[in-house]
């Protein structure tokens, strides 16, 4: 088992040296061209880039992303990005915003996000990193989202750090730990124990990792380091321009992976993958015999 330390000493030193977020967006879109992005995401993009026309902005797709990983982080870092089975694009996607983010700076967020306010507007200079939650207590369509057995009550009120916008200065000492923390977990990744489809993702690559990753570095680190937010609507940002129909209406634009029982990470484990049907029906048919028992105990 590699220590903690060699991950690390892939990437480049974080910095403690406060600096504005630098003017760049980014989206990803991989596993198709972009000319396939749906007509409302095509036009959300051009919203973004006329509401702020002093920002740069890319639209990365799979192979911009394989050079970009290549060339600036080098084999070490490559190798893990390989390691995420492509039948999870969002853990492919969640790596590549942390590597962006760290080594660019700026503000990422899905193609199915937007803002509504210019970034000039909502973001200040003193910005270094943005921490945020689900709009999770109201009762609109995201109420209860965010919420694991993973994430305490106690450290979590609000439940996970929503990662759908990273934004953030370039070399920050959250990403650099979070990066690492997803390879070490892409290495230890286990599918009957880590789990696989979206419980999966959430712990090797997504929120649930990014969540417990930055509770502990954000103790290490000065307030003036990050800004915490209760939720991105409170930079005018929206989580989907498709929730007006729902939480979950953007899968039908988007893949799906939430059912999947392919691996998340190819790290060996996959080859046991086969025996998962078996598994998951054995503990299902477990949990019915024992809730047999009990109706019988209480019976009795």
């Amino acid at each position: 088992m590699k220590p903690k330390s060699y991950y690390e000493g892939l990437l480049p030193q974080p910095s403690l040296e406060l600096a504005p977020i630098p003017k760049r967006i980014h989206q990803i879109y991989i596993g198709r061209s972009a000319h396939e992005l749906a007509p409302e995401m095509q036009a959300n993009i051009q919203h973004l880039r006329e509401l702020n026309p002093e920002w740069e902005y890319r639209l990365w797709d799979e192979q911009a992303i394989e050079t970009f990983v290549k060339e600036v982080y080098g084999e070490g870092v490559y190798h893990y990005y390989k390691m995420i089975s492509p039948n999870y694009r969002a853990a492919q996607s969640d790596f590549v915003r942390y590597l962006l983010i760290y080594h660019f700076g700026g503000v990422y967020l899905d193609v199915k996000s937007t803002f509504y306010k210019p970034l000039d507007e909502v973001l200040t200079e003193r910005d270094q990193f943005i921490l945020y939650h689900w709009d999770n207590e109201g009762e609109g369509c995201y109420k209860g989202f965010g919420f694991f057995k993973d994430l305490p009550l106690t450290e979590f009120p609000y439940g996970e750090y929503h990662q759908g916008f990273v934004i953030g200065r370039a070399k920050h000492p959250i990403l650099h730990a979070v990066i690492a923390e997803a390879m070490c977990r892409l290495d230890r990744y286990n599918p009957f124990t880590t789990g696989v489809g979206l419980l999966g993702v959430l712990r090797t690559t997504g929120p649930i990792m990014y969540s417990l990753t930055i509770e502990e570095a954000k103790r290490k680190l000065p307030e003036e380091q990050y800004r915490h937010i209760r939720s991105i609507e409170v930079l005018s940002g929206r989580i989907s321009i498709y929730d007006d129909a729902g939480a979950f209406a953007h899968r039908k634009k988007l893949s799906n992976y939430h059912n999947q029982l392919a691996a998340v990470s190819l790290n060996g484990s996959e080859r046991y993958t086969h025996y998962l049907h078996y598994f998951f029906y054995a503990r299902w048919a477990m949990r019915v015999l024992m809730d047999k028992v009990n109706q019988r105990l209480h019976k009795g």
